[in-house]
């Protein structure tokens, strides 16, 4: 019976939306995060989208900075323009772009579909992909 209940609520909690943290050995140290968004632009969507959630690109660069776009959440629009600095810190991949935008350092597990997810104590779960280069002139 209790095995029941537990598996009623772990079914439930996934089927809101959460779900059970993910291995540490699952997460990607941040130089191999690095290694595969340098020089590579991420396209973000929050999983959950809603206010103040915003769909973004960002354009990573070897020097430590990153410069990126963003604007509301499955909007369509004009993208405001940021930049921001990244580092990888106790072996986590760190992103800091100013403002009031979220800032520190992640956790990263590999997706499906060639997708990253961003999670992290404080941070919104994001899916991004990484496209090559900089298609979006960042």
């Amino acid at each position: 019976m209790r095995t029941y209940i537990a598996s009623l609520v772990l079914t439930a909690a996934l089927a809101l939306g959460f779900s059970a943290p993910a291995q540490a050995d699952n997460f990607l140290p941040g130089h191999l995060v690095a290694e595969q968004v340098v020089g590579n632009t991420i396209e973000g969507r929050y999983r959950a989208c809603a206010a103040p959630r915003k769909d973004f690109f960002e354009h990573y660069k070897a020097d430590g900075t990153f410069h990126g776009k963003e604007r509301d959440c499955g909007m369509a629009g004009n993208w405001d323009t940021y930049v921001g600095k990244w580092t990888v810190e106790d072996g986590r991949f760190c992103v800091y772009p100013g403002s009031d935008r979220q800032s520190g350092c992640f956790n990263y597990i590999e997706g499906e579909d060639g997708k990253m997810v961003r999670s992290g104590q404080t941070a919104d779960v994001v899916e991004f992909v990484i496209v090559e280069g900089n298609p979006e002139n960042l």
